[in-house]
């Protein structure tokens, strides 16, 4: 349950990352990829999704009868991808976007847009900027992420990363008045370790006897929260309670389904924090540099409206401003919550696929950008403060976690850009709400210079006489997100996802995207 940092679309059953040299090297010179062991993985778990789950009903695919045209709805990295698969096959293809940027959840903000432009890596104005939303890719061997110290600050108690997060630590035992019995296993084992124990029966069928076994046996728990099977593992409430604090967002134990969580800890737990990858620059240099690739760029402020269906087995799409584009097939990647309001009455959508649509769940998420002038974080400010680069500090606080750029380390004078608050669930919802106007948003600078210093051990006066600027982005207030990922809940594997996998009105409307990804929240299924 580390879903720190979450990434952007992913396209449906491509489980390939793109090349290291692409990654390293921007714009991209090569379409080629490398698919991965985890990608062997994802695969099966979906057709075994397909193959265990209930049906559907056939689909038919009605041929061709002119040339193939594909559109693409969506320019985030779901779309961009689907558009290079296209074009290597020599199918004709269009990307319309409805903003004004491509990207989608990979979006990077820059402080001084003009200066970073001048900039070149290893100068001190290439690095005031902050991702929004991807932000790493985890996992990868070939690149390693610089991880420095972490704070964490829980029940106004301090500790630094060394020391380890558990009950005790943070006085929260019931001798302290907490609500941690003194004999309980948390009070004196981190949070996160009696986690990863209690779900390590479901992970070892899956490791002992196969993908198959330890899949079926898994989906006999699909319709249980992550929160109901740990008290059925005879946690209190107040142990999970506890659990959730320290591993994730407030109420996520709640709407996690445990399937969710298990297939998160076995796919993913071979992946140390010092493997885990970012682009110096920001990630936007990736989807930049997918579009550079492409002969088709592209086409913003496309808002499509409506998707009809007509007798000769094409489908045209109105756009907004009253343009019609009519298509062979449709790549549909946007987020769930924005294909909702796109009429699409006439594609005789089965009820299963229209339920999907609206039913599955996504989460709030938003972050506050902040650009000091110095990096104060990378040198000690007291004799507790140790001074780290990179990594995160967390907290019980509202902000709940801070981000240290983990870019522009050997750089004198670097600019001084970090995420001041990563939010996300209940966390964000909340937060997010003083996002939205200019006296909301002085009232949240201050509420967050207090809480990061309280977890930085500074003073809110020194950090106010460093602030320089701020950016606030909540995911669940922009209308071409309407979320900021999808998080499956109690029985969506087995009731949900199945049927947005198969395509719609005579195999012609293809959906794709973030949320039909057997991992969500990241780039090309993570």
């Amino acid at each position: 349950m580390r879903r720190s940092l979450f990434s952007a679309s992913c396209f449906s059953l491509l489980s390939v990352f793109v090349s290291a040299s692409a990654l390293t090297t921007l714009p991209l010179k090569s379409r080629d990829c490398t698919c991965s062991s985890a990608g062997a993985t994802r695969e099966s778990f979906l057709l075994q999704i397909l193959t265990n789950s209930p049906e559907y009903g056939i689909f038919e695919v009605a041929p061709s009868t002119g040339p193939l045209t594909v559109g693409i709805i969506g320019a985030g990295a779901a779309g961009l991808y689907a558009a290079m698969i296209l074009e290597s096959l020599g199918i004709d293809y269009e990307v319309l976007e409805s903003s004004q940027r491509i990207g989608g959840r990979i979006f990077t903000y820059r402080f001084d847009e003009a200066t970073w432009k001048k900039s070149k890596p290893g100068e001190p104005g290439y690095y005031n900027y902050y991702d929004v939303g991807a932000m790493r890719f985890p996992g990868m061997p070939w690149m390693h992420r610089v991880i420095g110290g972490e704070y964490r600050l829980y029940n106004n108690r301090l500790l630094y990363n060394q020391d380890a997060p558990t009950a005790d630590a943070f006085d929260v035992e019931t001798s302290d008045g907490g609500p941690i019995r003194n004999d309980d296993k948390l009070a004196t084992t981190a949070a996160g370790v009696v986690l990863d124990e209690a779900l390590q029966d479901l992970i070892d069928v899956f490791s002992t006897s196969g993908f198959d076994a330890g899949f079926d046996h898994l989906m006999q728990y699909d319709g249980v929260s992550l929160r109901q099977y740990l008290l059925s593992k005879n946690y209190t409430t107040q142990d999970v309670d506890w659990m959730e604090t320290l591993t994730d967002a407030t109420t996520h134990m709640d709407t996690y389904s445990l399937s969710q969580a298990v297939l998160e800890q076995w796919i993913f737990n071979s992946a140390p924090l010092d493997s885990w990858t970012a682009i110096e620059g920001g990630m936007d240099r990736l989807t930049h540099g997918m579009t550079q690739t492409l002969k088709n760029k592209p086409i913003l402020g496309k808002r499509v409206t409506t998707l009809m269906g007509y007798p000769n087995k094409t489908v045209t799409v109105a756009i907004s401003d009253g343009d019609l584009r009519t298509y062979a097939h449709i790549i549909n990647t946007v987020p769930l919550g924005v294909m909702q309001n796109m009429d699409m009455s006439t594609l005789d959508l089965d009820y299963n696929k229209t339920f999907a649509i609206r039913k599955l769940q996504y989460d709030p998420a938003g972050k506050i950008g902040m650009t000091f002038k110095t990096r104060w974080w990378e040198t000690p400010q007291g004799e507790s403060n140790k001074g780290f680069q990179g990594g995160q500090s967390y907290s019980d606080l509202s902000i709940r976690r801070c981000v240290y750029p983990s870019y522009g380390l050997n750089t004198p004078n670097a600019s001084a850009a970090m995420i001041a608050s990563y939010t996300w669930g209940q966390d964000s919802a909340r937060l997010g709400a003083y996002y939205h106007t200019d006296s909301d948003r002085a009232y949240i600078a201050n509420v967050t210079i207090r809480q990061l210093a309280a977890m930085n051990n500074v003073t809110e006066s020194f950090l106010h006489e460093q602030l320089v600027d701020m950016h606030l982005w909540d995911w669940y207030a922009h209308s071409d997100s309407a979320g900021a990922f999808a998080i499956f809940g109690p029985g969506e594997f087995s009731t949900v996802m199945p049927s947005l996998m198969k395509p719609g009105y005579l195999g012609r409307v293809h959906f794709a995207g973030e949320a039909l990804s057997s991992r969500h929240a990241w780039i090309i299924g993570r």
